[in-house]
């Protein structure tokens, strides 16, 4: 029988796949409208919330670029995060996408100007996620110890519908998310009461 790690990196192989050729497929229009605007549920949290962190999209990940310009119009405060290895995410505010440079893996990350702020709500990119709010991320453990950091922030997960899986097999320090996103559905936790 192989190990857990073992089971999730077989997961992620397949689940990448899996987005990358959802992605491959979409035509130019409906990559751009894709996440543009936030289901009425997301909106009601970020209504909520001050300070919204959202990442910075790569490859085939779900986008943000548009969420981040429609957080810019409702007056909110953006973060994105900086990689400190080993570490929690590090969240920092941006004023405008430009402060944005090459960092951790040459991701886009917010530069040393940006000021370091607390989110109240985490928009996180995975690779799989379940019905029972389990993500499945890059392996780096980065998102789940920045939720044990901020425990008090909403954890969002924002991913395409194929990256839906039976069930992410998960290790004691993994947190689930509050809701999931996808281009077609919102899956919440039942006492989410929105």
């Amino acid at each position: 029988m192989s190990s857990l790690k073992d089971k999730k990196n077989k997961l992620r192989e397949e689940y990448r796949r899996r987005r990358d050729a959802f992605h491959r497929q979409l035509d130019m229009a409906t990559r751009g409208l894709a996440f543009r605007r936030p289901p009425t549920p997301l909106v009601k949290l970020i209504e909520q919330s001050d300070v919204i962190a959202l990442y910075s999209a790569i490859g085939s990940e779900a986008p943000t670029a548009r969420l981040a310009e429609y957080l810019a119009e409702m007056g909110k405060i953006t973060a994105f995060p900086e990689v400190v290895k080993n570490s929690p995410l590090e969240f920092r505010k941006v004023s405008n996408i430009d402060l944005l440079e090459a960092g951790f893996r040459n991701i886009a990350e917010p530069n040393a100007n940006c000021p370091a702020i607390t989110p109240d709500l985490i928009i996180a990119p995975m690779i799989a996620f379940d019905r029972s709010m389990n993500r499945l991320g890059q392996g780096g453990g980065y998102y789940d110890r920045t939720f044990e950091k901020y425990p008090e922030a909403i954890r969002i997960g924002l991913a395409w519908s194929v990256q839906e899986t039976d069930a992410v097999p998960v290790q004691p320090h993994d947190i689930p998310l509050h809701m999931i996103v996808t281009e077609s559905e919102i899956i919440q936790k039942v006492d989410m009461n929105l």
